[in-house]
């Protein structure tokens, strides 16, 4: 699909962007489950609202469906106006009662391995759709039919800025019909999209009032444009002030009098009040505030009195979901994807960079004899254009001041001059132009991939299978519900703190609860403290009981998430079981520093060959009767230890019978020595307390191993010296009163 000058026609390149760009939007449609993007299911639940009742909603209404929904009711009313009339014909009768909502999801949290859905999808939404899954597909269709809209409207507002060049259309039109975020959002039901195709429609309109001048046909249907804008979403009413501007704009550069700029003016604003004016009145009348602003910020939790620095701290996430954040920003794509479209940005600064020091915009800029001469200067329109694009950057950041908002979505109404301006970037030079021809095609595959390798496995469902694993372990249990927990696989053998477990769990439903039942995966660390936990429905989140299969086992596959400030190493223990009923041990896996301890040498002692003894320190030296002693031992493997070992610690000497004793197994049996491997660098702390009637003087104090069943003392060696009684003098204890 590479995108050559000459090799096609124009419109046969511009189709199969267009035919591209609605396969893969549809795609998104498709694959996506229903309401898995902000806000959707309110946005259906006001427009399914609307078709019932055939009234606008109030915030607060006793009949709104669920009081959730209040942070839409306030909203523009034209997508919902629009989406009412679509779905009306349809059955959607108790759809409001169907949307099951998932009380555990982790809304705004990419890292999570569970509860990335915010709803749970039953076969409702399955093929063929009906009831509320068809009017919500067919909603989801009109948002992509938008996005075409604005797309046509990008490359017809290239088109009349570069008349000559049939290619630089083409590519701002491509870049923009495959950003992952475009594609998502039109794939989607949401009111975004029709303030999207405003935005454009109207830029495209003032491009052409800019370059082919000023009709009163064309001021009359800009100002019916920003009027359905109004309509649509408060950004509108930038989009009106920054009209008006531009409008004022053309006025000075071509030196109208003051009735043809009143005519102008009146052309514009009078349809803008024909249409919104009733809107404006009514928020008023309602909430004291025109644009029913106070409303968001009131349901959203009030001002929170942001300062900008702490609005521009948000930037990043604004960035990353400007290009491609999914979910309710619970998924994103690898970093490779936004290094993929980093780099288009930057690449095209530079050439934009580029393309003004090599510009004529010094030759023009020498000094023009009037202020119409100035605004006359071929510069001009693109630094208005980048105008919009701070309009719309401002607006969002003074209403982040009050509330969180730092979506990227709400950036798209500036996408025309974006795209116009990653063009420009793109081809002020031969080189750069040739290499161009391939974004188009890198950024289709790359949408592609955050379809069917990004999005679609996180809703995926549990597998059903026909028998338990050969390496699964056999659990077999009975939990209670009609529930049997069969069998546990733990696919992670060794993680670091901030690592996610992997494992499969094995369930089957000897009968079906009426009720859901919750899942808790625990994951145990030293001293068993709890460092994970997951509480969700079955399937990660996604497949309540209640939707199984009678019978059936499941193979649900889940993750467990590790505390970053786990100590360790530790051999996290396991458990499973619901909410409400007993947990069982489901396995075990290793956690270890991201970096072993630095080696103590040279080794003070060698044990059963694979155990060393690097260094031991005794604190301290001295002390009185039921006073306790500290030591700091330092142990490295030489290789995966036989068995699970107790470490000896005797007062006293080492052929009578102990005066103190202080045996434990290595880091309280939290890291088992059978699963140490060659290298690893065990840090450890042991207690000795001298009994009250211990004797007066300089005892000796000795360590060693010795195996936890057989009680037999493994082997110890100096300097490769085998010791008589298996212990290595840890140090002399002066006792004392």
């Amino acid at each position: 699909m590479t995108i050559q000058k000459s090799a096609a026609p124009r419109k046969l390149w511009l189709g199969l962007i267009l035919l591209f760009y609605m396969v893969v939007t549809v795609a998104y449609g498709i694959v996506n489950p229903l309401f898995e993007a902000p806000d959707a299911h309110l946005h259906y639940l006001i427009t399914q609202y609307i078709a019932d009742k055939g009234r606008l909603p109030v915030v607060g209404d006793a009949d709104l469906y669920g009081s959730e929904i209040n942070q839409e009711a306030a909203q523009p009313p034209l997508y919902y106006l629009l989406g009412a009339a679509l779905i009306t014909p349809l059955d959607t009768a108790d759809s409001y009662t169907q949307i099951w909502k998932n009380k555990y999801a982790a809304i705004g949290n990419a890292a999570t391995p569970v509860n990335r859905n915010r709803l749970i999808h039953t076969a409702v939404e399955e093929w063929p759709w009906q009831g509320y899954a068809q009017a919500a597909h067919l909603l989801r269709l009109f948002s992509t039919l938008l996005g075409l809209g604005t797309l046509l409207c990008i490359y017809a507002g290239a088109r009349l800025i570069w008349l000559q060049d049939s290619y630089k259309p083409l590519l701002a039109t491509g870049l923009v019909a495959f950003l992952p975020q475009f594609n998502f959002l039109h794939a989607s039901i949401s009111n975004d999209p029709l303030i999207v195709f405003w935005a454009a429609f109207a830029l495209w309109q003032v491009i052409r009032l800019w370059l082919d001048g000023v009709t009163n046909g064309r001021l009359l249907l800009l100002g019916i444009t920003v009027g359905l804008a109004a309509l649509s979403k408060n950004a509108g009413i930038t989009l009106f002030l920054y009209s008006a501007g531009m409008l004022l704009l053309l006025a000075l550069r071509d030196q109208v009098s003051l009735q043809k700029l009143g005519v102008w003016f009146a052309l514009l604003v009078v349809p803008v009040l024909i249409l919104a004016s009733w809107l404006w009145l009514r928020n008023w009348m309602l909430y004291g505030d025109m644009t029913a602003t106070n409303q968001f910020i009131q349901i959203a939790g009030g001002d929170r009195g942001y300062t900008l620095w702490q609005v521009l701290a948000e930037s990043s996430g604004l960035w990353v979901s400007l290009l491609g954040v999914f979910g309710w920003f619970t998924v994103r794509p690898p970093d490779w994807v936004y290094t993929f479209w980093n780099g288009i940005v930057i690449v095209a600064l530079l050439g934009g960079l580029w393309g003004v020091v090599k510009g004529k915009w010094r030759q023009t800029a020498q000094g023009p004899s009037s202020l119409a001469t100035l605004l006359a200067q071929p510069w001009v329109l693109p630094v208005l254009l980048a105008g919009w694009v701070m309009a719309v950057y401002v607006s969002l950041l003074l209403f982040m001041l009050q509330t969180e908002a730092a979506q990227g979505r709400l950036l798209l109404p500036a996408l025309l001059p974006l795209a116009l301006g990653l063009t420009y970037g793109w081809t002020t030079t031969n080189w750069l132009r040739r290499l161009s021809k391939i974004l188009t095609p890198l950024a289709l595959i790359v949408t592609i991939y955050c379809l069917w390798f990004v999005i679609r496995p996180v809703y995926a469902l549990p597998e059903v299978v026909e028998s338990l694993p050969q390496d699964a372990l056999l659990i077999d249990a009975d939990m209670g519900h009609g529930l049997t927990l069969v069998g546990a696989l733990v696919e992670t053998e060794t993680a670091v703190p901030g690592d996610n477990i992997a494992l499969t769990l094995y369930w089957r439903a000897n009968t079906i609860p009426t009720e859901p039942t919750e899942q808790v995966i625990s994951l145990f660390g030293r001293d068993v403290v709890e460092i994970g936990k997951t509480h969700t429905y079955h399937g990660r989140g996604m497949y309540p009981v209640t939707l199984w299969p009678a019978g059936r086992l499941i193979a649900d596959r889940t993750q467990v998430n590790i505390d970053a400030q786990t100590a360790v190493p530790v051999l996290g223990r396991i458990t499973v079981g619901l909410a409400d009923g007993e947990r069982v041990a489901a396995g075990e896996v290793k956690i270890l520093p991201t970096q072993w301890p630095h080696a103590a040498e040279p080794r003070q002692a060698l044990l059963g060959e694979k155990i060393e003894l690097l260094d031991v320190i005794v604190e301290p030296q001295q002390a009185a009767p039921g006073e306790t002693i500290e030591l700091n031992v330092q142990w490295r493997a030489t290789a995966v230890p036989a068995g699970d070992y107790t470490t000896l610690l005797h007062l006293g000497q080492p052929d009578q019978p102990p005066l103190a004793v202080g045996d434990r197994p290595p880091l309280n049996g939290d890291y088992p020595t059978r699963v140490w491997a060659a290298g690893e660098i065990i840090n450890d702390a042991y207690m000795l307390t001298l009994p009250e009637d211990v004797g007066n003087g300089r005892h000796p104090l000795w360590i060693g191993m010795y195996d936890s069943k057989s009680l037999e003392r493994l082997p110890l060696t100096v300097n490769g010296e085998p010791q008589p009684t298996n212990v290595f003098l840890a140090g002399w204890i002066e006792v004392g009163e």
